[in-house]
């Protein structure tokens, strides 16, 4: 919620979906007492749920998949509150991709991140008998299995609330409360035109989302599930894991969230560290020092200067750059281009003692900025998780992490946590969510847990805070990488092979891997 919806995000969905390079290249995966054949479930009475409608295939589909025997598509069709028996439903889109030969190895069920991310403009790309991975990876030894978040613009319903405000997000404003003053309104009039036809919002949870993947196993006829998330991903397997532990085979989790670090305590520290690390790595390689002395001092005193005087910015929130769009910036390319980050903090500072941002901005700056399309996330469900997966945080402990992070972030940090507490509080998500669903998981299911050193989104801490009560995990910690650190990496798919085949995890390419700053 505290990101800047123009900059480039590599999409959870690809993020987790790039592993299947990693998870099919060695046809490996699951022990030796790999599960039976799925038995298929017999198909429930058109008006019973949950079911399974097959009747059409929700996604468009790569031209050279064939249906029932390379993929098999529909939607999962669940109740939106489970406790509502006669309450309307929500209709999920899921898709099953299968090898040419039939395998009994436990299927990959791959969990988006976001919340509210999608996989419509990914599926088209995957050609038959071929994994779903990001164009299409590498083929299937197993059947791999994608399911849609409830609430994101492929569902019926979709939580998406258009007419929000500025594309940036009040977080980005020096004082969000201009903005707030057009999309509070706005999110409220969404949420009430959604309750109207029969929408709940307070029913699109992670929990929720946990019961519609074990709806979909059971009537798959599937015994267990290896789950692969990245980001929030993580937390939705977490929850399944919570819930449906016994159907579990093993997980793996790519930059770790759970409700139980409390994310948004933490998020402002989070940023901080990365930045500290990055400059403290660049201090250690000769020339970037060279290049770019005091690294961790000039982000301090770029902040200190941007609080003090914005920049003009031609389509910049409020038509300028100011430290709020500042760290989402470097935050972002902390996250996924830290060999950029040296190079963007001196750029800055160019803009700073020019005093404003350049009409024309160097194409490095244009890649982080560029908007992705194919992100399409829907804001009403990035509310109703994040919202219920924080509700326990109160606005003092929000000011109190402020008070752990440099001076020179503080104001940032503060209009970032004005601006989530009041679009939860225009927001109808769940606030009564058990006491257990912010407890740490505890579980012995065999977990690969991998986490980057400069990720400031879901930081190296809060993976060791979930590993420690998982007993049975293995921990692999890339020294040079930010977010989502399965995407594009060929030692952490190698680690995830070696994981899913039984085999022992080998973490040494991780700390052998260079950064070359730019």
């Amino acid at each position: 919620m505290h990101t800047i919806p123009h900059l480039r995000r590599v999409l959870a969905s690809l993020a987790v979906a790039a592993t299947a390079i990693g998870l099919t290249a060695c046809g490996g995966g699951g022990s030796s007492d790999s599960p039976a054949p799925p038995t298929p479930v017999p198909t429930p009475a058109p008006t019973q749920v949950p079911r399974l409608d097959e009747s059409r295939c929700p996604y468009t589909l790569h031209p050279s998949q064939q249906l029932s025997t390379g993929v098999r598509c529909g939607e999962l069709v669940v109740l939106q509150d489970r406790s509502n028996p006669s309450g309307p439903t929500v209709r999920i889109p899921f898709a099953v991709f299968k090898p040419a030969t039939a395998s009994s190895r436990a299927p990959v069920f791959y969990l988006t991140g976001g919340p509210g991310q999608t996989w419509t403009e990914v599926l088209a790309q995957v050609p038959a008998g071929f994994s779903p991975g990001f164009n299409g990876g590498a083929k299937l030894p197993r059947d791999e299995v994608v399911l849609e978040q409830r609430g994101s613009i492929a569902t019926t319903p979709a939580l998406a609330c258009a007419n929000t405000g500025s594309s940036w997000g009040p977080e980005s404003f020096r004082d969000p409360t201009a903005e707030l003053s057009v999309v509070l309104p706005a999110l409220r009039a969404c949420a009430d035109g959604l309750i109207a036809n029969g929408v709940q919002p307070r029913n699109f949870t992670t929990d929720d989302m946990a019961d519609d993947v074990e709806d979909l196993r059971r009537l798959l006829g599937y015994d267990k599930v290896v789950l692969n998330g990245v980001s929030f991903g993580t937390n939705w397997g977490l929850a399944m894991l919570r819930r449906h532990g016994t159907r579990v085979d093993s997980m793996v989790l790519d930059s770790v969230v759970s409700p139980a670090v409390f994310p948004l305590r933490g998020d402002a520290q989070a940023y901080d560290s990365a930045f500290s690390a990055l400059a403290a790595a660049c201090a250690a390689q000769p020339a970037c020092a060279a290049r770019y002395p005091d690294l961790d001092d000039r982000v301090s005193t770029l902040f200190d200067r941007l609080n003090a005087m914005p920049l003009p910015w031609q389509g910049g929130p409020g038509n300028e750059a100011n430290a709020n769009v500042a760290l989402s910036v470097l935050g972002q390319t902390a996250a996924f281009s830290p060999s950029s980050f040296p190079r963007l903090v001196a750029e800055m500072e160019r803009w700073v003692n020019a005093g404003q941002v350049p009409s024309t901005l160097p194409q490095f700056i244009e890649d982080i900025l560029i908007d992705d399309s194919s992100l399409r996330q829907t804001f009403g469900q990035l509310l109703s998780v994040t919202c219920a997966d924080n509700a326990t945080t109160t606005e003092a402990e929000l000011a109190a992490s402020v008070l752990q992070v440099r001076p020179s972030l503080r104001p940032a940090r503060t209009s970032v946590n004005q601006s989530i507490y009041a679009l939860c509080g225009a927001w109808p998500y769940r606030k009564d969510l058990p006491a257990s669903a912010f407890l740490p998981v505890t579980s012995a299911v065999n977990t690969l847990i991998l986490s980057g050193t400069f990720d400031p989104l879901t930081p190296p801490s809060w993976a060791q805070q979930v590993a420690s009560t998982l007993p049975n995990t293995t921990v692999v910690s890339f020294p040079t990488r930010g977010h989502s650190v399965q995407n594009g990496s060929a030692c952490s798919n190698a680690i995830v092979r070696a994981f899913l085949a039984g085999q022992a995890v080998d973490p040494s390419c991780a700390a052998a891997e260079a950064l070359a700053f730019e």
